[in-house]
């Protein structure tokens, strides 16, 4: 066991802190083979790269360490002032006077004071810290005259102040009830219902003068403040209990921590040092939270005194200055073991295949520090899985990419901006550039950051042992920036992210929100930890080693405490103003949490980044299989995960990995449902596939087994435990685990306890074949007791051996890809062999022909498999998605785009594309070819190969501003070869889309290369079996002598060449079957190749072949689709004259000349299994592979409605359901005409989801669910947001798989009719009615050169307001009704004139309906009343079908918003203050709603103006009557203080229509037929004087 205090007795750390510290002014710093500068390297050409601005605001102890940062109190180092100091349980806020202290339960101290603390005269501009320690800090406050300085922790009740010696303290109670009692300073209910008191030393007073009280201490310079806890002991008895901490002052906390490999437990022991001021008593009350008092070790002291609440939960406090926590490490894994083989369903070429996928990744450009490292993961993961599955070509290929870009960070360059790291004095922080996220201008999530690339250390020290010899001090660096263990680095501050007493790490640098500092993603905080323990066990560093585990297990305790509330315990306990809706939270921040993350409020994010990413390091999300169950189950209650979704939220492969940890099965089967998912930046589909399928043949994590190792793990799989641990070390060791299993571990290696000695390599003699050829599969294998060899083609078993050499023939291969593997057995245990790829089928130009240079080449027709896709064979994409919409079945990003052409977009590292070419002459040619880049710093470069060579210079390109804008970019110097050869576009790096490419002749080659000729085909008539080869044709231009090499690349058997080297060989052993030979000429410095086959057959005629390209295998198809057959033929000795096509044994169709397809139309419901037969000139016959198709019955239900649970519509929308097998497209058609710049989100009613749609065309769009089953009911509804505002349809039901086609709606409305009601000035209502079976009536309305619409349910009246119009004019308006499917009613149009009103509208008050902005469906009402200097704004909004209202009162000049108070309904006031009788001020209101906003017009109004009689106002009436209750919906009484005698009362409308009128004798007004609204109330006295009040109408 090894214990760590103060300074870990390293001698490397201990060197490079000096090392550090003595060259830290140095502009270049080199550390090993790596280096950092300390001189800011500038910004890029995005403005990117920086650092913290200012200087850190330090003072006294604190100038003379590293500066603190991503702490609880650490905006106080970068502002002047910190109002979101949370310690638990009290609240601060730090002010120029002093200090601010409060209880807030729950969120932002805001403008709460209720104490302030601080001396007479104190006034500083600004707060400096001027110590801390493991928990505490020490503030400062010194303007010259004064000092104050305060001391708090977390979780520490009590505040420790010191002043001056001169200095007067004084308390400011501004809530609450102050009682001295002697020194003591008792401050009762000051802050939600929380008391606090002050202990000044001994033979102290206190003075009061109003509401401060003041003190000098009895000359002293130390007093001490707690807030006391609910109790039901009285305040005054908690104040004498609590005295006896007061006057015990902490000088330091210290946290240490030790790790016992023996039995895997962690110890950390927590201690105060303290300094007493007075009395007899040494011991400090320390509050413990969750995660400490729920995890106490044995011997440790125990919380027994009071309890607080906060929102992490209980605080229970303990007499005492130390206490122990012990916590168990249960171990992790750099990934599972390759045990994927025992998992049904899993196929090693399929798990080859998604290698291949990612071997060839680049690493981009244009990155930052954190998307980087996710890149990195995701290569990292998927090359351990390379190792495993023997793949060592995929694995090193991965290895070099990660190796030279950590390589590059790791090394600065002088005048190098991207790649490397800059150390900030001034901040005492390592910065990484590109950085992303305010990892360097905030100093965030450094510890999320250096994660990954420690890691990806780790990585590299594991597959090039001694790499950390060279790099790995520039690692350790890292680490000690995010978390550096010595607290005497000079360097970097103690522990950055991680808060030893708060149990995990905060992300944000300086703490910049109001409430508190913040931490999101505890997973990746998490995977920090485990880097560590990766890379302190691999390069022997136990010190590293330990702090990883300590984080590991303490952060572990405090995310099941605080994000997941595995015991249901905190959430409920904290202060939280609501019950937590959630099983976790996504974001704990200072003083709160919630389940945002700082991208989106989508639930399916919350969930997904408390779990990215997922690996070996993951394991502790398995410990709680309760809580994880659990937690899956509401998982797919609120997101729509098992229907998957499309939402870029929505990360399915993490949610499935997740899943794996409880249900492996159900994870496999989830993902088996989606594989055409979007994989979210960062994942590896490879490690997904793996990582289900070995925790598929694993079993569950069992949290209750350790080792003495801390790279392991067991398993137990329904009582079958595996053992695993992986060996870091040179030496073998043996692993003992908690129940008594130990397992022998090679070194550098990871073993299980279900391995077997034996392994093989599989070889086959050729890599490729012809289509129906075979290959000759040869298994060696090592180790003894092996019973039998299964040989596979992909999951198929196609036989097996029991006796050595262990082999097999492999016959009739189809053309495609078949991945070759053997399982090598001892009884009923395994291994799998590498897997071997054989290519059936050529490589052939995507029109038939090769494109002629010089020529033009769209960048889309790059070259076809006859196999099938051609991944890995004519292309490399590094996605299995085609984001555009040509070749569709083909992985590459191709797009047909207007005037451009078939062009390739969403270009990657890495990625490249093959065209077969025939150039005319050999020489120089220039290129013009067009692109588009969106990028900001442009795209590229890219460059062109041929037989491996580059030929071309290096292309970039500039931005064209949009990915929409292409340019024409002209290039030189293209090197190409007279003859067939195949041209690749290779993408060094990505920002680009390319379109036509033109290639023209420039000038002839410098060189002349020679020129291979393999002759004509071959022809052998058995039973000949051998035959001449023929290179005579070969040539070097220049006459100098080439060299022959002639090498079969696949054949039926192996060719026995007479010379290989010779220019005509003889070649033998030749059997029934095609081979193919190639030559390959060389003059010493240029190389040629060339191609033959040799044709072996009894008849001397070759077989043609035949591939259906198209429909793909498993593609289902609508009944009533037409399908398009397409095939691709060749004949090696003819022509094909004759293709026919069959469903199963039935022939459906033929087609006698190329490209030999067949439209097959009126399809039977049902599957079908689809096969071609080709002719020859020869009447030789070869016949395709069969593809299985389905056709599926479609069942349909549609409804057209104008329902809106939010917003509305002005004519409705029509939803249609088809079923499809298991898939429902659901579709939403927006009628609405009137609406612009239109986007529709499909609405999931259960659990709630949104999801964007796709456009079909016009207002329709739609969205295809999958996963469903027939009978299953759903319920959607559509959300449609367009310029100005948004509206949702109704939910609406549908089970799948119902059919509801049938007749359309013939019907046209019935009993149409329009007549007048409320008229206006300016707005004319019409009364819309009429019937119709469909229930909806859409109404067309004409008035002028004006148009409207609305619709209305048949049988109702539908009023429709028209407004904008002019006073005391007649209008026209011709009415047409008709029904949604376009039925009109009979008596179309019906024409009515109307006529307004005289305008009555006043400046005083008035309606309208006139808008500045936006617009109203019906308008507003408005009043302006002076009350002395004082002006009263009223506005009432009419429109009925606004929701979620707010109201802002606009000024227009100088332009001011201030929002209005909501009064009752749609009423909202504000009174503003400073006015001058006669002065003329103009005022609008802006109405916010639910999906947009309306203005009104400004209105001039002279302030104490009356308008009418209606305002004849006596000032004593006004002062004295009051109406109550008011607001009122049935009845209001007069209070009347003065007792004043009342002659009537009367009620007016804005617009000043008397409406009611009351006499003396009433003393309650009745108001019920009144409809909503504001009214003006006219009271007169008997004097004959009145009073104008408002009244609101509820």
């Amino acid at each position: 066991m090894k214990t760590y205090l103060q300074i870990f007795p390293t001698i490397v750390i201990t060197v490079m802190c000096s090392f550090l510290s003595e060259n830290i002014k140095s502009q270049v710093i080199n550390v090993g083979d790596g280096s950092y500068t300390t001189s800011f390297p500038g910004t890029d050409s995005a403005g990117r790269n920086g650092y913290p601005s200012g200087t850190p605001q330090l003072s006294g102890n604190a100038l003379n360490k590293p500066v603190p940062t991503n702490d609880w109190w650490s905006k106080l180092v970068k502002e002047n002032h910190a109002d979101n100091l949370f310690n638990y349980p009290m609240t601060l806020k730090t002010t120029n006077e002093g200090l601010v202290v409060t209880h807030i339960p729950w969120g932002v101290i805001g403008d709460s004071s209720p104490i302030e603390v601080g001396l007479t005269g104190l006034n500083t501009t600004k707060t400096t810290v001027s110590d801390y320690s493991d928990w505490t800090v020490t503030m400062n406050w010194n303007d010259g005259t004064h000092n104050l300085d305060v001391t708090a922790g977390i979780g520490m009740p009590f505040l420790y102040f010191t002043k001056g010696s001169s200095d007067i303290v004084e308390i400011t109670v501004n809530s609450g009830s102050a009682t001295i009692l002697n020194e003591v300073l008792i401050i009762e209910n000051a802050s939600n219902t929380k008391d606090f008191v002050f202990y000044a030393p001994t033979g102290s007073t206190w003075s009061q003068n109003g509401s401060i009280f003041s003190s000098s201490l009895n000359d002293e310079n130390y007093w001490s403040m707690a807030m006391l806890p609910e109790s039901s002991s009285t305040v005054t008895t908690l104040v004498d209990e609590y005295k006896q901490y007061a006057y015990v002052f902490p000088l330091n906390t210290i946290t240490s921590w030790s790790f016992d490999e023996n039995n895997s437990k962690v110890t950390s022991s927590f201690s105060v040092t303290t300094e007493v001021k007075e009395g007899v008593n040494t011991n400090m009350l320390l509050g413990l939270l969750p995660h400490q008092w729920n995890n106490l070790a044995s011997s440790s002291a125990t919380p027994n005194e009071y309890t607080y609440s906060t929102v992490r939960g209980n605080l229970k406090t303990l007499k005492g200055n130390s206490f122990s926590v012990e916590n168990t490490f249960k171990g992790i894994l750099p990934t599972l073991p390759y045990l994927a083989n025992y998992s049904e369903g899993f196929s090693p070429s399929e798990m080859d295949e998604k290698i291949s996928q990612i071997e060839n990744d680049g690493l981009a450009s244009w990155t930052d520090s954190y998307n980087e490292g996710q890149m990195m993961n995701r290569m990292i993961q998927t090359a351990r899985i390379a190792d495993q599955t023997g793949d060592d070509e995929a694995r090193d290929k991965m290895i070099t990419t990660i190796k030279n870009r950590l390589e590059d960070w790791l090394n600065y360059q002088a005048g190098e901006i991207a790649f490397l790291f800059y150390y900030n004095d001034d901040w005492s922080s390592m910065l990484g550039y590109p950085a992303g996220h305010g990892q360097d201008n905030n100093i965030n999530d450094h510890h999320f950051h250096w994660g990954y690339f420690i890691h990806a250390a780790a990585f590299m020290e594991q597959f090039e042992p001694g790499w950390s010899e060279d790099w790995g001090e520039m690692i350790n660096i890292l680490i000690r920036d995010a978390a550096s263990y010595d607290r005497n680095d000079e360097d970097f501050p103690f522990l950055r992210n991680f808060s030893p007493y708060a149990g995990h790490s905060w992300a944000n640098g300086f703490a910049t929100f109001p409430n508190g500092n913040d931490q999101e993603s505890t997973s990746e905080s998490m995977q920090f930890a485990s880097s560590l323990i990766h890379w302190g066990t691999i390069t022997e560093n136990d010190e590293i080693r330990d702090l990883g585990i300590y984080i590991y297990t303490t952060e572990q305790t405090a995310v099941e405490e605080y994000w997941f509330d595995i015991n249901n315990e905190n959430f409920a306990a904290s202060t939280a103003p609501f019950s937590q809706e959630y099983s976790l939270v996504s974001r704990v921040w200072g003083n709160s949490f919630d389940n945002g993350t700082f991208w989106t409020s989508d639930i399916a994010a919350s969930y997904g980044i408390e779990l990215y990413p997922i690996h070996g390091g993951s394991l502790y999300l398995g410990h709680q299989q309760d809580y994880a169950s659990s937690l899956w189950n509401e998982m797919t209650s609120n997101t729509g995960i098992l229907n998957n979704e499309e939402n870029p939220n929505l990360w399915h492969d993490t949610y499935w990995k997740y899943l794996s940890l409880t249900d492996a099965q159900a994870a496999i089967d989830l993902y088996d449902s989606n594989p055409n998912r979007a994989l979210k930046f960062g994942i590896s589909d490879a490690q997904t596939y793996h990582w289900l399928h070995s925790m598929n043949a694993l079993g569950q994590i069992d949290a209750s087994i350790t080792s003495d190792y801390p790279i392991s793990a067991a398993f137990n799989n329904d009582g079958e435990f595996t053992y695993v641990a992986h060996n870091y070390s040179d030496l073998d060791i043996v692993v003992t685990f908690s129940d008594g299993y130990t397992l022998n571990v090679p070194a550098n290696e990871m073993a299980t306890s279900k391995d077997i000695d034996v392994t093989g390599v599989l070889s086959s003699n050729f890599n490729q074949a012809f289509p129906g050829g075979n290959v000759n599969l040869s298994l060696e294998t090592i180790g003894t007791g092996i019973t039998k060899i299964e040989f596979f083609d992909d999951a198929t078993l196609i036989g097996e051996d029991n006796t050595a050499p262990y082999e097999i023939v492999v016959e009739d291969l189809t053309l495609g890809v078949h991945g070759l593997y053997a399982k090598i057995y001892i009884n009923e245990e395994f291994n799998v062999s590498n897997i071997v790829t054989v290519q059936v089928g050529e490589q052939v130009p995507y029109t038939g022909t090769s494109f002629a240079i010089p020529g033009t080449i769209e960048a889309g027709f790059y070259d076809n498999f006859e196999g099938g896709v051609g991944q890995n064979i004519s292309y490399l994409d590094m996605s299995q998605i085609n984001e555009g919409d040509f070749r569709t079945s083909e992985y590459v990003d191709a797009a047909s785009v207007t005037n451009e052409g078939a062009t390739v977009g969403w270009n990657s590292t890495g990625e490249w594309l093959e065209y077969s070419i025939d150039v005319e002459t050999a020489g120089l040619y220039d290129l013009s070819f067009r692109y588009a880049s969106g990028n900001s710093n442009g795209g590229g470069p890219f460059h062109f190969e041929v037989d491996g060579n580059i030929i071309s210079p290096s292309i970039v390109m500039q931005t064209t501003g949009d990915w929409d804008s292409w340019s024409t970019k002209n290039v030189s110097n293209i090197e190409l070869r007279q003859g067939e050869q195949i041209l690749r576009l290779f993408i060094d790096e990505g920002e680009f889309n390319i379109g036509e490419m033109t290639f023209s002749y420039a000038s002839p080659l410098t060189y002349s290369p020679p020129v291979a000729d393999a002759g004509e085909n071959v022809t052998v008539i058995l039973p000949e079996t051998s035959a001449t080869l023929n290179g005579t044709l070969s040539n070097d231009p220049e006459g100098q002598s080439i060299t022959y090499n002639w090498e079969q690349i696949y054949g039926p058997s192996n060719i026995s060449f007479t010379d290989n080297s010779i220019v005509s060989p003889e070649i033998s052993n030749l059997i029934e079957g095609v081979y193919k030979i190639k030559l390959t000429v060389s003059d010493g410095s240029y190389n040629a190749f060339d191609d033959v086959l040799v044709i072996v057959s009894e008849t001397g005629n070759s077989a043609p072949s035949v591939n259906i390209t198209s429909p793909n295998e498993g593609t289902s198809f609508e009944e009533g689709t037409d399908i398009n057959i397409s095939t691709s033929v060749s004949d090696l000795d003819g022509t094909v004259t004759l293709v026919e096509f069959y469903d199963g044994t039935e022939k459906i169709g033929e087609d006698t000349s190329d490209p030999f397809t067949l439209l097959w139309s009126n399809v039977a419901i049902g599957d079908h299994q689809i096969s071609a037969v080709a002719t020859d000139d020869a009447s030789d016959q070869g016949t395709s592979q069969v593809i299985n198709i389905s056709v599926e019955e479609v069942s349909s239900c549609s409804e057209i409605s104008n329902e809106a649970q939010q917003g509305s519509f002005s004519t409705g929308y029509e939803a249609l359901f088809e079923t499809v097998g298991s898939q429902v497209t659901i579709s939403f058609t927006l009628l609405d005409t009137d609406k612009t710049g239109v986007v529709a989100y499909l609405w999931q009613e259960d659990p709630f989801t949104e999801t964007q749609m796709d456009l079909v065309s016009g207002l329709t769009f739609s969205k295809t669910i999958s996963g469903l089953t027939q009978g299953e009911t759903i319920s959607y509804a559509c959300k449609f947001a367009f310029a100005g505002g948004l509206a949702v349809t109704k939910y609406i039901s549908y089970v799948v798989g119902n059919d509801c086609s049938g007749g359309g709606d013939t019907e046209a409305p019935t009993n149409f009719s329009v007549t007048q009601g409320t008229v206006t000035a300016r707005t004319i209502e019409l009364l819309l009615n009429g019937n119709d079976d469909s229930g909806t009536i859409s109404y067309e309305v004409s008035y002028g050169s004006e148009t409207t619409t609305a619709t209305g349910s048949s049988g109702n009246e539908e009023s429709l307001i028209i407004n904008n119009l002019e006073p005391e004019t007649t209008y026209q308006f011709s009415v047409e009704a008709s029904d949604l499917s376009g039925n009109e009613a009979e008596n179309n149009p019906f024409v009515i004139q109307i006529s307004t009103s005289a305008d009555e509208n006043t400046q005083c008050s008035g309606s309208d309906s006139e808008a500045s902005q936006g617009e109203f469906s019906t308008g507003y009402n408005y009043s302006f009343e002076t009350s002395g200097t004082d002006v009263i704004f009223t506005f009432e909004l009419l429109d009925t079908d606004k929701s979620g209202v707010v109201a802002y009162l606009w000024q227009e000049t100088p332009f001011n918003e201030t929002p209005m108070t909501n009064t009752s309904g749609l009423v909202f006031t504000k009174t503003l203050g400073g006015f001058t009788e006669g002065e003329t001020i103009s005022y609008a209101c802006k109405f916010a709603f639910a999906g947009g906003l309306a203005v009104t017009k400004y209105f001039s109004y002279e302030v104490g103006s009356n308008c009418s009689s209606l305002s004849t106002i006596d000032i004593t009436l006004a002062k004295n009557l009051r109406l109550f209750p008011n607001p009122s919906s049935t009845m209001f009484s007069i209070y009347n203080s003065s007792q004043i005698e009342l002659n009537k009362v009367e009620i007016y409308s804005l617009l000043g229509k008397k409406l009611k009128e009351y006499n003396s004798n009433t003393t309650i007004y009745n108001i019920e037929d009144l409809s909503s609204g504001l009214y003006l109330v006219k009271i007169y006295s008997k004097k004959g004087m009145s009073t104008l009040k408002k009244l609101i109408k509820e």
